[in-house]
């Protein structure tokens, strides 16, 4: 989760949470990777993973320690990319394929970030046909002018194309 609502535990903490039989994840949110390195150093038996958000940046230090994945919500527009960029890594394909994707949809990450979570993605999913259900309660849609740059960047990667988002949807979400 983003550090608005975290707690950072101490590697040690989470290394001693890791033996509980019912503890089987540790969704990491601290903005040190060194702590990380210190966890993934301990071999906890528990899978370790992150969010997507591209200002957190724990994604590719994650991995490369040895992560499990990501806990994503961009994968509901780019869910083949998010695969990439959330498959452990084997080998340096692995690390250049997950490298490539995340350099390649940044621009998505940072829109799907771009408003409190979920609506940047729940509104670009409906402007793009996708089923997203509405927004709970306090939360409003993203300003129109805000929607076509999420539009611009699903044409710009081509995810009209790819996925077969709704192009006519695509249009009348961003007028």
């Amino acid at each position: 989760n983003p550090p608005r609502v975290k707690t950072d535990l101490p590697h040690t903490s989470i290394l001693r949470l890791a033996e509980h039989p019912n503890i089987l994840v540790n969704k990491e949110s601290t903005a040190r990777v060194g702590q990380i390195a210190q966890t993934v150093a301990g071999n906890p038996d528990m899978s370790l993973m992150c969010c997507d958000s591209p200002t957190l940046g724990l994604v590719v230090p994650l991995m490369s320690l040895g992560g499990h994945g990501t806990a994503n919500m961009s994968g509901n527009l780019i869910p083949q990319e998010m695969v990439t960029i959330s498959t452990p890594w084997k080998d340096w394909n692995d690390a250049m394929a997950c490298r490539e994707a995340w350099l390649t949809n940044l621009q998505m990450l940072h829109f799907t970030y771009s408003a409190i979570n979920p609506v940047a993605v729940k509104c670009l999913m409906q402007a793009v046909g996708l089923p997203a259900g509405p927004l709970r309660k306090p939360l409003k849609p993203i300003a129109p002018d805000h929607l076509a740059r999420g539009l611009k960047i699903c044409r710009d990667l081509g995810l009209d194309k790819k996925y077969g988002f709704t192009v006519n949807a695509m249009r009348s979400a961003a007028e």
